[in-house]
Formats: C-alpha cells, structure tokens, sequence
C-alpha cells in the first residue's frame, strides 16, 4: 500500500506546488494589507494559502485570546464523556504507557493545529497543510469525492474535502483512534467523524471550527472554534523529530510508544471511585490542612484535616494535575488546601474533588 501511495501523494503535491499563484497570496518580498479581502482561486473559491499563525490549544476546555489575535472558545469541562471514554481520559499517562508524540509518531488532525508553523498551500482541487512540527502534512482533495473504502485507518483517518458557499469542509473518518485532541490527552476513537470548517474573511484571518461525533467516547458532539492569524514574515523549516529525540528515547527519558496500550476498563478508579459514585447534586467547599498524600496512588487521594476531622480526598490523574500546573511538590503535609468535591454515596468522610487550591494555584481536576 505505501509504495503505491508514495507516487500519488508526491504527483498531488508537486501539481500544488506548481499551480500559478493565485492574486494576493502570500509573498515574502510584499506587506499585506491584513484587513483586504480575501485572495481567491482561478475558480473564484477562496484561497486559504499562507503561513497561519494558531492559538495553541493544548486543552481543548481553555477559552483564550493572545496577543496576536488567535484565539480558542474551548468546550465547558468537564467534557461529555462516556465511560469508555472516561476511562482513556484518566489512563492517559504518556510516562507510564508511552508518549506517542515524543516518539515521533504522527500527531493526527487537531492536535497538528497546535505546535510550530504552518503553511497552507492550495489550488482549485487541493489543498495542502504542511506542518513544520515532525514534517507532517496532509494533502486532501476539495471536488466532493467519496472517501476511499481500501485504505487502512490511520492517525489523520480520510479527508475529503467540499465547499459550501465561501466556506470549506473537510470531512476526516477512518482513523485508528491512538492520536489525542491536544496534548493534555482528551481522547476519540477509532469510530470518530471530524468535521473541519475553514473561513477566511480577509486577508489576514482564519476562522477554524471542526465538530467530532464520536458516540463511542463523548455523549454528544464536541465542537471547538479558533482563530488562525496570518504571518507573512514566517518561513517553516525542516524538522527532524527522531534527530532530537533519539537519545532521549533510548535513554528512556522519554518514554517509547510501541503502541497502543489503551484498556476499555478505567485503571486508576475502581467502580467505588469513578465519577458516579459520588453525588453531584452536593458540591462541597472544603479547606484543611494536608495530612496524608498518596499522589500516585490507585486511586490518588490526600486526607486532610476538615474542622478537626480527617477527610479522604481523591484527586485526578497525576500527569493532568501536572500538566494543569500541581504537582506533588505543591502537595506536602502541612500544606493548606480547598477543594470543591463532591461526597461519596458509600464511604463516610470521602469526596472526590473538582477543583483544587493550594498555594497561589488553582485548578480544574475533571
């Protein structure tokens, strides 16, 4: 299958590449007016080619603006869901299990928007996303072709492109289901249909939106909205992931992906700790002193002291307590702490926290 794809993906790119630029688009020797209408093709679609500035998004539940103008509307947190789902959001633990991006692995469709520059190059029946993160790109066709039933799943799964007016839709199915919504881990799955809207007012912006039904890990459909600003003074450069990351890997300092070691059951909560056992009806503010900590525990909890009595408190995942800025260095005896958490229906003196405080620092545990 590779050796048959490699000629085709190459053919597409070099008829890209060599397609005459269209009126207005990007140029290195030319300032643009970033309030002028939007460049458009010979066949009068608008053209999206230039070097994008985006938000970074690695929390898709993150709703922010920088000071380049791009911008995120995440989803409200906690996100909806299922169990299975559930699951492979608290499983998620690149240092245990593998990090998949640090071994160089393809990042798949959402999570690429995120890191490093990227150009977009595109002509009347292609458009092409070149991502300086690892040399990643993706090619996909924009005449409403049928997806393609003999291809095997993949990290980016199956894009086919349309229009609908000025706006472009690019519809990815197929996908293997390992790759991650951003880099804090939010999963999908292998049964996943992303849909990408692509805008430009004028010259200088994108709006970006993409919506993932994907019964089998979320209760409903999931969207996301960001604003992706032009940079005409930005060139991509090579990047050689496996160069920077060889030692490391073998080293182990970067744990290896080899794989997908995902569990359909929740590893880190048994069924006395997962979500439902606690009444959510009751949210609780509690603020002690830190007794105990089992931060990498299975559950993680702490107790702590609560009006002279001793509280458990389960806590989340030790790798998104980190990524969201807590770690067990925040978190020793003596410590004062708050907590909003709900109680548990069968264990007296237990919650499960939502939020934690601990110093000048606080976080979003769901």
């Amino acid at each position: 299958m590779k050796t048959l794809l490699r000629p085709m993906i190459g053919s597409v790119m070099l008829a890209i590449l060599q397609a005459p630029a269209p009126t207005g688009a990007q140029s290195l020797k030319v300032k643009p007016d970033m309030k002028a209408p939007a460049p458009r093709l010979p066949n009068g679609k608008p053209d999206f080619s230039g070097v994008w500035a985006r938000p970074g998004t690695q929390d898709m539940t993150r709703t922010f603006t920088n000071r380049d103008g791009t911008s995120n509307k995440g989803e409200p947190n906690p996100l909806p869901l299922t169990p299975w789902g559930q699951a492979q959001w608290d499983n998620y633990d690149q240092v245990k299990y593998g990090d998949y991006a640090g071994s160089c692995m393809p990042f798949g469709w959402i999570r690429s928007f995120t890191p490093h520059p990227m150009q977009i190059v595109q002509n009347n029946e292609y458009i092409a996303f070149l991502f300086e993160q690892s040399t990643m790109f993706q090619a996909v066709n924009t005449e409403s072709m049928p997806h393609r039933k003999d291809w095997p799943p993949t990290w980016f799964g199956d894009s086919r492109g349309r229009w609908d007016g000025d706006t472009l839709i690019i519809e990815a199915v197929n996908f293997n289901g390992w790759a991650k919504l951003g880099t804090i881990g939010h999963p999908m799955s292998n049964e996943g249909q992303l849909t990408m809207y692509f805008k430009r007012p004028d010259m200088g912006h994108i709006e970006f939106k993409w919506v993932l039904e994907d019964p089998k890990t979320y209760t409903r459909p999931i969207t996301n909205e960001r604003i992706f600003v032009l940079t005409p003074n930005v060139e991509l450069m090579e990047y050689s992931c496996m160069e920077g990351n060889l030692t490391t890997l073998l080293e182990g300092a970067i744990t290896p992906w080899t794989g997908p070691k995902d569990s359909d059951s929740n590893r880190l909560y048994d069924k006395q700790h997962e979500w439902p056992a606690y009444d959510l009806t009751k949210s609780q503010k509690l603020s002690g002193v830190l007794k105990e900590i089992n931060y990498r525990g299975q559950p993680p909890l702490m107790k702590v002291e609560v009006d002279k009595k001793l509280v458990t408190v389960v806590l989340a995942p030790p790798p998104r307590m980190e990524f969201r800025g807590v770690s067990d260095d925040d978190l020793k005896p003596g410590a004062t702490v708050s907590v909003v958490a709900y109680p548990s229906n069968q264990t007296k003196d237990e919650v499960r926290a939502e939020t934690l405080s601990v110093g000048s620092k606080s976080i979003d545990l769901r």
